[in-house]
């Protein structure tokens, strides 16, 4: 049996990892600090539940020893994330170690014990979800942006040192998606719909996406299809970075 691992998979797009790759027939083994959100995603999908933060080694390690229990890894999904906004003049340095703990160091971790897992049986897929912000700025987003960034680099890193032995490593760009994280930072003062709509206007697509449409790049990415792509960035993003979009500026005197 296949087992593939998924971090932050309780909600939104690593949820809909999680669903489209059991759909495919692997074994997911899925990896949250939402202990809460977990158990009732693992009551809903059959997945392997694996509670912990990703900012620690010894999550990934629970993670990797889950799948090889369970059958042969095959795939890993470093996927969990925290959004943390403020620009360089407003983020404390304790903001700068959580944000940079979870969202560079969670990948480094996940992907340094997911080659090493790998390596004795000379092939496997890695995918990293970064973001459109590793290569285009968004106001006030110091931490989250040079993070996303780091996963692009971390990705090519093992693309190259790890091909001749048969693993893949690629990172995925998306843009505005439809999940709980999202609507944690949306405007309070307008009607839901509304906040997405005008989300939706950085895309010449009119509209955000939706979890399961990154979810498909991603278990395409981890497959035999993918063969020959590694070491790529691929921006799912409704060609939001394709065009220039005026933001106002930061306001300091407000």
């Amino acid at each position: 049996m296949s087992t593939i691992v998924v971090t932050g998979a309780a909600k939104g797009v690593g949820r809909a990892i999680t669903e489209q790759l059991l759909a495919t027939g692997h074994t997911v083994v899925g990896v949250d600090r939402d202990g809460k959100a977990l158990a009732a995603t693992a009551h809903q999908l059959p997945l392997v539940a694996i509670e912990g933060d990703v900012g620690e080694w010894s999550t990934h390690e629970e993670a990797a020893n889950a799948a090889e229990q369970a059958g042969t890894l095959v795939g890993w999904v470093n996927n969990a994330g925290i959004d943390i906004q403020g620009g360089a003049h407003e983020v404390t340095p304790s903001e700068i170690e959580r944000g940079l703990r979870v969202l560079q160091l969670g990948v480094m971790f996940g992907t340094a014990i997911a080659v090493r897992r790998m390596l004795p049986n000379r092939s496997g897929s890695i995918v990293n979800i970064s973001s459109i912000q590793a290569v285009a700025t968004f106001p006030r987003y110091f931490i989250y942006g040079a993070a996303k960034a780091a996963i692009l680099q971390i990705s090519r890193s093992v693309a190259v040192d790890y091909g001749p032995y048969g693993i893949r490593c690629n990172a995925v760009l998306p843009g505005t998606i439809e999940t709980p994280m999202l609507d944690e930072v949306l405007p309070t003062d307008m009607p839901h719909d509304e906040a997405l709509r005008q989300e939706g206007e950085l895309s010449p697509l009119g509209r955000i996406a939706q979890p399961s449409e990154i979810a498909e790049v991603v278990a395409f990415l981890l497959s035999e299809r993918a063969s020959y792509i590694s070491g790529a960035s691929l921006v799912v993003d409704g060609a939001s970075t394709a065009r220039s979009f005026a933001y106002p500026a930061i306001n300091l005197d407000a």
